[in-house]
């Protein structure tokens, strides 16, 4: 059997009460790049990180300490540390830029955006301690095969979802995909949220 495809950047779900008007939305409803004053604050931090941690550094090799193996050991652990950070505020930009690419390539899609009706047929759901769930991923099947989209908090300061807001297996969906794009092209998954849903028939 296939396994079900992983979303890529750009290719979103989008929680719905009811259904909007049948057009292809006009922006990829996806957070934008990483604001230039963040990127600024993140690196005086990684900076200043770096500049302790070297500091840390040099007093293991040029004061007493307890053996060799104890400045080794607290020398790795502290570069290890420090290039995490560095690794993880990089990671950070590219994920930006993905993020500028797809918003870019669905706005030089307008007009080449087709609909297509389909039913989720998996779901991935990621919680914190308390239960709230802060993304979830969705496989919805549609005619010709499957495509995946991911539901994530905006912000920070965004609500966690209940999970009885995320969309269980059958649920109906809408997409909006480029015409002819390839598979990791940006698309929008609608669905009903289902806290909202009426037991009546609930058509896209």
């Amino acid at each position: 059997m296939t396994p079900p495809p992983s979303a890529s950047v750009g290719q979103v779900v989008v929680l719905v009460e009811h259904w909007p008007d049948p057009v292809p939305p006009t922006e990829l409803p996806l957070r934008g790049a990483m604001r230039p004053g963040a990127r600024a604050v993140f690196v005086v931090l990684l900076v200043l990180a770096t500049v302790v941690g070297a500091g840390s550094i040099v007093p293991l090799w040029t004061m007493t300490t307890p053996g060799v193996w104890f400045s080794l050991f607290f020398t790795v652990f502290i570069a290890v540390l420090v290039v995490v950070l560095w690794a993880v505020y990089i990671g950070s930009l590219v994920h930006s830029a993905e993020r500028v690419r797809a918003h870019a390539r669905w706005l030089d899609a307008a007009g080449r955006i087709e609909r297509l009706d389909g039913a989720v047929r998996a779901r991935t759901v990621s919680t914190i301690e308390d239960g709230g769930v802060d993304r979830f991923e969705l496989v919805v099947d549609v005619a010709g095969g499957a495509l995946s989209g991911t539901w994530e908090r905006a912000t920070a300061g965004t609500p966690m979802l209940l999970q009885t807001q995320v969309p269980g297996v059958g649920a109906r969906a809408r997409i909006w995909r480029i015409r002819d794009a390839d598979a990791d092209a940006p698309l929008v998954i609608e669905v009903r949220d289902p806290s909202v849903v009426t037991p009546a028939a609930d058509p896209v």
